[in-house]
Order: structure tokens, then sequence, then C-alpha cells
């Protein structure tokens, strides 16, 4: 285990009895609480846990699939607080950790009928090895605003990002929900469209993370290198369509969802390496390249999917 990543075994095994998760996809954190209304009449807890078939943020992905699971335990209170505990354990075959643990802190209230805002924090801990798309964001603030006319809900949700360089997200969803059955069971359905866009300084801080872990020298004469990529087109952009429907089935305190996500990319990343080598005898020499990944010259949907089970006490 990563010295660096202060977690217990004990603590571990803590987390995975527990199995719980919070439910963080963005296009169903209002459907899966299954409190659209705002208005939760007692404070519960909420226990889950989930497989996430492949980390994808604003269209993108690392340059392997990372599938997780994300045990969490999540306590909403009456007032409209509530906060959640989320780890998210890497389950490729030649790594199997626990990448990050996520902190979330949210209040939300309705000033008016069918009309609720909401404030959110997150405090995120990663481990030294993660490569994770958002491995770079360790904080965000946030507001979001949400309005239901009925035939259409329409939610925005704007993020202040704290990475190395601050950024700003804003995402705009257009969801409506169908409820079938009134008594135990019931199955809810909520097709989602989303739009996103996004400063790049969190993806210029992941391509870093990326290549000082791969940094080094098999030159005698070389006594360092340095290198750091700079995104090109860094400015607020429309990065992705996402498309979702996701599913709920409630009996009595236990639900099960299943997310199914198709993700559009947008607007190519392009990035620009610089290396400076400097010899043994004093000699500094910059070699400037462009480092885009293929993916960003050929961008593909991508398609991947959330399924578990959570319990409400």
């Amino acid at each position: 285990m990563n010295k660096n990543f202060k977690i217990t075994k004990g603590f571990y095994i803590v987390l995975f009895i527990l199995q719980i998760n919070w439910i963080n996809a963005q296009t169903t954190k209002e459907l899966l609480t299954s409190d659209k209304d705002g208005e939760i009449e007692k404070s519960y807890f909420k226990f889950s846990n989930s497989f996430l078939t492949n980390d994808v943020y604003n269209g993108r992905q690392d340059s392997i699939v990372k599938p997780y699971l994300k045990p969490s335990i999540t306590y909403y209170n009456k007032s409209g607080i509530s906060t959640s505990f989320t780890g998210y354990y890497l389950t490729l075959a030649n790594q199997k950790r626990f990448d990050y643990f996520s902190f979330d802190l949210e209040y939300n209230y309705n000033p008016i009928t069918n009309l609720e805002i909401g404030f959110s924090a997150n405090k995120t801990f990663y481990n030294k090895s993660s490569t994770a798309i958002n491995s770079s964001i360790p904080g965000s603030l946030g507001v979001n605003l949400s309005y239901d006319f009925g035939f259409i809900e329409i939610m925005t949700d704007g993020n202040l990002l704290f990475s190395q360089k601050k950024d700003f997200g804003l995402d705009i969803e257009l969801l409506h929900e169908f409820n079938i059955g009134e008594e135990d069971p019931k199955f809810h359905i909520a097709p989602t469209f989303d739009i996103e866009f996004n400063t790049l300084n969190y993806y210029e801080g992941y391509r870093n993370r990326k290549i000082n872990k791969k940094k080094g020298k098999n030159n005698s004469n070389i006594a360092s290198i340095t290198s750091q990529v700079f995104v090109n087109n860094n400015h607020f952009s429309l990065l992705a369509y996402e498309a979702s429907i996701p599913l709920t089935y409630e009996i009595n305190h236990f639900v099960l969802f299943a997310i199914p996500t198709l993700a559009i990319p947008l607007t190519p990343i392009y990035t620009t390496t610089l290396t400076t080598s400097k010899s043994q005898n004093g000699v500094l020499t910059t070699k400037s390249k462009d480092s885009t990944p293929i993916s960003e010259y050929n961008l593909k949907n991508k398609f991947y999917a959330e399924i578990g089970l959570y319990y409400k006490l």
C-alpha cells in the first residue's frame, strides 16, 4: 500500500462490509434520492454500493478503461443538508486499489413550488498512483438551480474547480421522470440529456500527472529532464453531450438502479509538451512537440453504465 495514502486495511474492510455508495452521477442526483420535490419528511441514511464500468469525465477517459466499485454512505437531514463519503475502488486485473475518496456536502431548498436551489462543496483525496481524468481536481464549490415545468425539468449546475489553476464548469440538464406503480414496488425512468461546458486547466493537470509518472532518463550525459504539458485551446468550451436513461426499481427500503449512458465528446483538446534537458556540463536543450492524444484527433462516442443497490434507513 502506498505510504502516502494513509488509509488502513481495516478501514478498507469496513467500507466493503458497509457496501455503501453515494450516487454521484450528475444526471441522476434528483431521481435516485427519490426526493425530487425537495421536501424530506424525516432525516435518514442511505447505504449503497455500485459498479461503474468506466470512468468518463466531460466525454473523456484515461488511456485505459477504469472500472470502479463505489461503496459509500450518505446522510440526508430533513433541513435539506446532506453529507456523503464515497470510495472508488479500481478493479483492473493488475491494479486493485482505492483510487480516490470523495467527501461531499450539499444544501438544497425550495423557495417556491417546483423550484429548487442548491449549494455544494467537495473534497477529494487521490491515491498517488491515480491517473483518473479528474485526478488534478482536489475540490470544488458549486451552485445548482432546477425548475420542473411538468413536461420537462431543467437543471443548471455551475462549479468552481480547484485544480492547479482554477476551472469553471457548467452543466445544463433536461429530463423528465416517469413513474410506474403507485404502491410498492415502484419503477422510475428518467430520460436525461446533459450539456457539459468546462475550462481545461484540470485536463492540463491530469496530463502532467501522467507524464511525471513516466519521466526518467536513460542517457548518462543527461543530468535532468523536465517536461510540462500545455493545453493549446484552454478556454471555456462545450466538451460533451451525454444521453442517459436512469432506471430505478424500489421495494420498501431497497432500490435497484441502472444508469446506461452515452457520452458524445466535442471540441478536441490539443496539447503541446515542452521538454527541457540539462546535460552534465550544464547545457540546456528545449524541445517542443505536439502531444495531442490520437483519441482527441479522432473523437469517439463512449458508452458506460453504473449498476447498483442502495438501502434507505
